[in-house]
């Protein structure tokens, strides 16, 4: 192999790198740092919040007509952002991303809070799926 040869080999192999998608894991932790920042922007673009209403109302009976799409829609976001619950309680834990599990387009990542000062724990599982080659939150329990 000549020199140019060898510098398209390299240039190839630090394009590919660059351009790979982030796993399920690295995704769960930029949303959880998302939250923990309070940055709205990064959330809506991790979390597929719509998917998210659309599982929990189904949940819902059809007759109760008070907990519409944009109630529970707001209500997430609300406590993801600002003084909301999620937040607040995710703060006051030390976080944990752990493995993540892949199942062909979907995957969970284990998530662990440690409360320091009770001594307890707590874990949860979050679920991505992927979608155009990215990877999205869509439920977190």
């Amino acid at each position: 192999m000549n020199k140019y040869q060898i510098l398209a080999v390299c240039l190839v192999a630090v394009l590919w790198g660059c351009g790979q998608n982030p796993t399920p894991r690295q995704v769960t932790m930029d949303f959880v740092g998302s939250v923990i920042e309070g940055d709205s922007a990064a959330i809506i673009q991790l979390l597929d919040v719509d998917l998210m209403v659309d599982k929990r109302m189904e949940e819902i009976p059809p007759t109760d007509s008070t907990q519409t799409h944009d109630y529970f829609k707001n209500l997430i976001i609300k406590n993801l952002t600002g003084e909301g619950g999620t937040r607040a309680f995710w703060k006051q834990h030390r976080l944990v991303v752990n493995d993540e599990i892949i199942k062909g387009d979907t995957a969970q990542v284990e998530l662990t809070l440690l409360d320091q000062e009770k001594g307890s724990i707590q874990y949860l599982l979050v679920h991505l799926y992927r979608t155009k080659g990215n990877w999205r939150v869509f439920k977190y329990l």
